[in-house]
């Protein structure tokens, strides 16, 4: 019996005794315990089953892990307390949600080390994996830990972790394991060095398949006798890929399936795709090049696209890949020659050029200064017709015959892609044929074939054997059939690897134990094969040859030669002239794993820079860039690449995928040195982050929010632009949420430090003011600062961009609310004046903040239509701000709309004659409805405005005592928030609801005074006209001044009705 034998054996009993145990047979435990210690006398969980108690609690076979800080007593010593609290703290917290996140349970605290269980309370069939992988996440979020510590406190912050499993005595009461296996836990723990996870020897067979291992001396420790065994953990494996090699067995129901499917798409009435769904090696892509081959032979065309695991969240990558192959551009094509192949490859599908390459240019990152007229949409529009575009090309390239179209890797594509596939899907073209492999079922449209692959039966997988090397032994096949498992990879693999030993050696046992030996062997097939297909490897499963050239020392000739070998070795394929492709996944993660980690960074910066020195007139692949940045440890030049790849995007019109580049960035410039350079790396980009949450949720975005607050505590309080620029797009956050303190500091302190070269800042600073005012009622100081403003906009136009990080162009925003001073003040005309200088001033404004200004006017001009009674105009307005929100993908615009499409809907309801309260109810409980929404948003600037509306529905609905108690609360957020451009008219509305007529009047005229103070024509004049109605001539002169603090030439509706009270 070997070892293994023996250990299994042993296991076995033990797994029965802990079963007798737990049931109450406490005889059979002992005697199994007992056959233990007679061939293991020393085997502790042996000695716990015969010690353990009577009564309470369980024994149980459980995995545990213990994690302790490395030298915590150390570091209460060098720092304070509460420093020392603040770590520790953090520390505990994240390994608590580590261990939530994979189920398992902390059991028990001992200093600053803790037990955590697996498989109890909750038991899983891969508990150990679970176990190990808790660990390998809990060092790599101390090491983030200790890079905020170092920065902080000037600390390092390090952790042991340990893994075993074994026998122990569970108190279900207490909440705590007891026996040997936790001493061991945490023995194991102790001998881990700083940062890295060890496993016993009992985890290690358990695991070895699925990370990475790395076997350690034998360490005595406290408390056991014999020196403890350990292992290293480097990591958890990769799942391979690959493309099948032999012939197809054991698949014919999926093969009659595919023929049947064939014969429906020739006759045109083929309904459903087919997918086929499995493991890495199962067989997946031979089962799709089965498909191939029918399509093939029936003289038909067949398209393939491929799903990459390195661009997951590169926006449509697999189409582009695509794209690529068939027009014949490599990463070195320049942009000029790259949109004329594309011409080209349109051309010869019959498609115009004219308006299909503006929308596929940006797929392949050619820009319109290539020579080319951009799409005139942006945002959401774009992106909608270039997913159009992408399905005519799809249908253009298989032609009007019966046509096989192969998605390989649908796993990998990102959302993009995914969605170009399940369009395909639902045009339901009865005469194409499309074929999707995948590991798992999870991005598979609804209404596909699926099969599930299997691994292979004995009789098949002799099969497979015989039809690869027929003259392979009985014994040998049945060697090789006992190790494969089915797998059809593992079998093709270690079969060809035969050819390389004699087959005495190969029946003796020496066939290779686990398909890396096999792969290995094939990758060393000359003296320079392993530094070429290291680089090669590193690049990724597709490599050209010009960029593997340039990561190697080696002379062309003799990179050539490598080539040619590993080609004859079926190691790779070549795609095109110049273009390789490793024929497996799983044998470029091999060649990947043979270089150490400094040769692997070298080559990684090595293909990074090669990539950039490529783009001075091919536009690289950013995410491909920046991936090999962050393997070469080359922070900085990474987090450019994702600033470069998120203006692609953006330029595309995908923001959230912008979005989520410059988060990639943010975390890569996390990983920097500290220092000066990083923080000024972080503020420029958590500045974009923010301008560009900002153009999609508003100016009132949280994550904006985050970002401009952590941008001020990088630049501190030195009056330099990076602080100011910062400041400036704060100010936008807070005055949004109708918080004007705050907004009004921010102004203040930029005000303080107006010197140098910052005249722009000055411009802009008053402007702020002025907004400031209008919000809080004092309208004529509003206009007047907002005209001085207006006049020297001038003043630092040409720096706006480079400074201004909030969606809202700065002069546009400036005619805006000069627009609504005028407005309340009963210029009517200026007012429309100001609105059309702002759509002449976007109207050549880039994206975002072309579009934004835009729509931020829109939404002023809805309410002055509104205020005006013109509900035509209005919902004409709203209309055209909803179609921009959805344009665009401005989230915050989408909800303003709705408001206001709302407001619309229950004023011309009010409007109505003979209006039914019953009627009313929709109109209040969706216009309260969207109200509480912006409330719970604290997007409160507005708030009041909307407050009025539900009141007077509710008024309209006999609701008299709602509607006052909305508007006093409405008067209250007024109060808190200092916002009182609305107060006159909502103290106007309040008054009609006294009873007492006293009341009513005595209110009116405070509301009318309050107007008149403000400098709110058009609110005295509203409050003037219901006094005169209630009280008649003797409230003629009021009504008469109101009338006249309008212009002359005053178009406002209510002028008319006013007019006619005084005739």
């Amino acid at each position: 019996m070997t070892e293994r034998d023996h250990r299994r054996a042993v296991d076995e009993l033990l797994d029965r005794a802990v079963q007798a145990i737990n049931r109450g047979d406490r005889a059979t435990a002992t005697s199994l315990a007992e056959r233990v210690l007679a061939v293991d006398r020393r085997n502790p969980d042996a000695e716990d089953l015969l010690a353990a108690p009577a009564t309470g609690g369980e024994l149980r076979r459980l995995t545990l892990l213990f994690c302790d800080l490395v030298d915590s007593t150390v570091l209460s010593t060098r720092i304070e307390p509460e420093a020392y609290r603040i770590i520790v703290g953090k520390y505990r917290d994240q390994v608590q949600r580590i261990v939530d996140r994979y189920e398992g349970h902390i059991g028990s605290t001992k200093g600053d080390g803790l037990l955590v269980v697996f498989g109890y309370p909750q038991a899983h069939e891969n508990d150990v994996r679970r176990a190990v992988q808790a660990g390998l996440e809990i060092t790599r979020d101390v090491a983030r830990l200790s890079a905020q510590a170092r920065e902080r406190f000037g600390v390092d912050v390090s952790v042991r972790v340990g893994v075993h499993r074994g026998l122990v005595y569970l108190d279900t009461g207490q909440d705590d394991v007891y026996g040997f296996a936790a001493n061991l836990t945490a023995r194991v723990s102790s001998i881990a060095p700083p940062g890295t996870v060890v496993v016993s020897d009992a985890v290690e067979p358990l695991i070895r398949d699925t990370f990475d291992l790395a076997s350690r001396p034998p360490q005595p420790v406290k408390g056991v006798e014999e020196p403890v065994a350990h292992h290293e953990v480097l990591g958890e494996r990769a799942t391979p890929t690959r493309i099948a090699l032999g012939p197809l067995v054991g698949r014919l129901d999926e093969l009659t399936y595919l023929e049947k499917c064939w014969a429906r798409a020739q006759a045109g009435t083929l309904e459903t795709a087919v997918a086929f769904v499995g493991e890495a090696g199962i067989g997946k892509s031979r089962l799709a090049q089965a498909a191939v081959d029918l399509a093939e032979q029936s003289g038909a065309t067949a398209l393939t696209v491929f799903g990459s695991p390195f661009h997951t969240t590169a926006g449509l990558h697999p189409i582009r890949d695509l794209l690529e192959r068939r027009c014949g551009i490599t990463r070195l094509t320049a942009q000029s020659e790259r949109l004329r192949l594309l011409e080209k490859e349109i051309t010869d599908l019959g498609r115009d050029p004219t308006t299909t390459v503006p929308r596929l240019a940006p797929v392949l990152g050619i820009s319109a200064e290539a020579g080319y007229q951009a799409a005139e949409a942006e945002g959401g529009k774009l992106y909608e017709d270039i997913a159009e575009t992408i399905h005519d090309y799809l249908i253009a390239c298989v032609g009007r015959d019966s046509a096989l179209l192969v998605i390989e890797d649908l796993h990998w594509f990102d959302p993009s892609t995914v969605d170009v596939v399940d369009r395909f899907l639902n045009a339901r073209l009865g005469r194409i044929l499309v074929v999707i492999t995948a590991r798992d079922a999870t991005k598979l449209p609804g209404d596909v074939k699926i099969f599930d692959l299997n691994p292979l039966t004995d009789d098949d997988t002799d099969a497979l054997i015989v039809a690869l090397a027929p003259e392979l032994s009985t014994d040998v096949r049945r060697s090789v059939r006992q190790r494969c498992d089915g797998v059809p990879l593992y079998i093709e693999e270690v079969v060809t690897a035969l050819d390389r030993v004699p087959l005495t050696a190969a029946h003796d046992g020496h066939v290779p134990d686990a398909l890396y030996e096999s792969l290995l062997s094939r990758l060393r097939a000359t003296r320079n094969t392993v530094p070429v297909v290291e680089a090669a490897a590193t690049i990724g499963r597709e490599f050209d040859r010009q960029l593997l050239l340039s990561a190697t020392d080696l002379p062309e000739a003799d990179v050539d030669d490598v080539l040619g070998a590993l080609e004859d070795a079926r190691v790779i394929e070549r795609t095109s002239a110049d273009t390789f492709r490793f024929r497996h996944e799983l044998l470029r993660e091999v060649a990947y794993e043979l270089s150490p980690p400094s040769v692997r960074r070298a080559l990684h910066g090595r293909i990074a820079a090669a990539l950039d020195a490529g783009s001075a007139d091919a536009k690289p692949d950013w995410r491909l860039a920046a991936r090999h940045y962050d393997e070469a440890h080359r922070f900085d030049d990474g987090a450019t690449a994702y600033q470069q790849a998120a203006s692609d995007a953006r330029r595309r019109g995908a923001l959230g995928e912008s979005l989520g580049f410059l988060n990639e960035a943010i975390t890569r410039v996390e990983r920097m040195a500290p220092g000066s350079h990083r923080d000024r790396r972080e503020v420029e980009i958590r500045l974009r982050r923010g301008f560009l949450a900002s153009a999609v949720e508003g100016t009132s975005s949280a994550l904006a929010a985050i970002d401009f607050e952590r941008c001020l505590q990088l630049v501190g309080t030195e009056l330099t632009e990076e602080f100011l620029t910062t400041m400036t797009a704060l100010y936008g956050y807070f005055a949004t949420r109708a918080d004007l303190k705050r907004a009004e500091q921010v102004l203040t302190t930029v005000r303080a430090g107006q010197a140098g070269n910052v005249a722009w800042f000055l411009v802009n600073n008053d402007a702020g003011f002025a907004m400031l005012a209008w919000y809080r009622g004092q309208f004529v100081a509003a206009r007047e600062g907002l005209e001085s403003v207006a006049a020297r906009t001038d003043v630092g136009a040409g720096e706006d961009e480079a400074h201004w990080f909030t969606p809202n162009e700065p002069l546009a925003s400036i005619y805006t609310h000069l627009a609504a001073a005028r407005l309340v003040m009963g210029d009517s005309a200026g007012a429309q004046a100001e609105f059309d200088r702002t759509a002449r001033r976007v109207e050549h404004l880039g994206f975002p903040q072309g579009p934004y200004s835009a729509a931020y006017a829109r939404s002023y001009q809805a309410w002055m239509y509104i205020e005006a009674g013109d509900l035509g105009r209005a919902a004409t307005t709203v209309a055209a701000l909803a179609a921009d929100a959805e344009r665009y993908g401005f989230d915050a615009f989408a909800l303003i709309a709705a408001t206001q499409q709302c407001t619309v809907d229950g004023l011309r309801a009010l409007a109505a004659d003979d209006v039914e309260p019953a009627a009313l109810e929709t109109h209040i409980g969706t216009m309260t409805m969207l109200v509480e929404a912006w409330r719970a948003a604290e997007v409160r600037m507005f708030l009041t405005f909307y407050d009025s509306i539900v009141a007077r529905l509710l008024f309209a609905a006999g609701r008299t005592g709602e509607a006052r108690t909305r508007l006093d609360a409405a008067l209250q957020l007024a109060a808190e928030t200092d916002v009182h451009f609305y107060d006159a008219e909502l103290s106007r509305l309040r008054a009609h609801t006294e009873v007492d007529t006293d009341a009513r009047d005595r209110s009116l005229r405070e509301a009318l005074a309050l107007a008149r103070s403000q400098g709110a024509a058009i609110f005295e004049l509203r409050t003037a006209a219901d006094l005169h109605q209630l009280g008649g001539d003797s409230e003629r002169e009021l009504l008469a001044n109101a009338v006249g603090r309008f212009p002359p030439d005053s178009t406002w509706p209510e002028l008319t009705r006013a007019r006619a009270l005084l005739a």
